[in-house]
């Protein structure tokens, strides 16, 4: 079952923002802006990308919010999103406003309450719960110390297999995984890929290269393969620690960029091996499982 009466959701990327106004569990109104997770983005272009959403759905300050983001990992992550979300829509305290990790809404547009969301997305993690209420992590530390498997760290991972192979073979001609990462990047050589990373902090870009891995290991190319099997490596060991911490056997659903990809193959069948065989690719936006944790959360 669903929330009834008006709800808006949110879902807040490391790229984008994703608003929705519901009303008695159905989509009227959709709206899409700039990143608003205090992670990526100063706290004015946060709200800055949430005014924007919430001034495309047209919606009033009574109507309560569900928002899901990466990075809200305490109670207190959970009161500043809350706080933020409130400065921008007006909503009165009364208002119901929650703030949740984004894997519950991938859960939740998934069709469920309990099981595993993973997310492999630009940043990557697994989340569980199951019918006793017990709640379990894994991952989701940010770039800097993981997101092992996710879009950024497919990237990472590209240009390092680049340098690496320019360093045991100086001066060999480059082949076309290599002048395509080249190309990506916007430089001429291998030895300009050091600068070009390290003056591009921006994760979104290097994330976008991840595209292009799996274009190659689609088309065979065994460098792109050997990344993309590692990637979904990583992620059944971020799932497998979640499944078993957790009582029962969970559904689990992939969402994010890559899981329709060739990692979300592989790492189905990855899980398959271990055991785990309710496996689902999210075929629809997390956000729209917005009424479905609202009403879990609030009935």
């Amino acid at each position: 079952m669903t929330f009834s009466g008006d709800l808006i959701g949110l879902d807040i990327g490391g790229s984008t923002t994703r608003g929705v106004l519901f009303r008695d569990g159905q989509a009227v109104r959709q709206a899409k802006g700039p990143s608003a997770n205090v992670q990526n983005v100063s706290a004015d272009a946060a709200a800055a990308a949430l005014r924007d959403v919430f001034g495309e759905l047209g919606a009033s300050p009574s109507v309560p919010v569900v928002a899901g983001a990466g990075g809200v990992d305490t109670p207190a992550d959970a009161v500043r999103l809350e706080n933020l979300v409130r400065s921008v829509s007006g909503a009165a305290p009364d208002v119901p406003v929650t703030a949740v990790h984004d894997t519950r809404l991938i859960l939740a547009a998934g069709g469920h309450t309990t099981g595993i969301a993973v997310i492999a997305g630009t940043g990557s993690v697994a989340w569980g719960i199951d019918s006793t209420g017990c709640e379990r992590r894994a991952g989701g530390w940010g770039y800097l110390l993981g997101d092992e498997g996710s879009g950024y760290w497919l990237g990472r991972e590209a240009v390092r297999s680049v340098l690496r192979a320019d360093q045991r073979e100086p001066g060999a001609v480059a082949d076309k995984f290599t002048r395509t990462i080249l190309s990506e990047a916007g430089v001429s050589s291998v030895v300009e890929l050091i600068a070009a990373f390290h003056d591009r902090p921006d994760r979104s870009f290097w994330a976008g290269l991840s595209r292009r891995v799996v274009e190659f290991a689609t088309h065979g190319d065994a460098v792109a393969q050997e990344l993309v099997h590692r990637a979904a490596s990583e992620l059944h060991e971020l799932t497998i620690t979640v499944a078993q911490q957790l009582t029962g056997s969970l559904p689990v659903v992939l969402g994010g960029g890559l899981a329709p990809t060739v990692i979300g193959e592989t790492l189905r069948s990855l899980l398959a091996e271990s055991g785990l065989t309710g496996v689902t690719v999210l075929e629809q936006e997390p956000v729209l499982g917005a009424p479905v944790l609202a009403r879990a959360m609030w009935s």
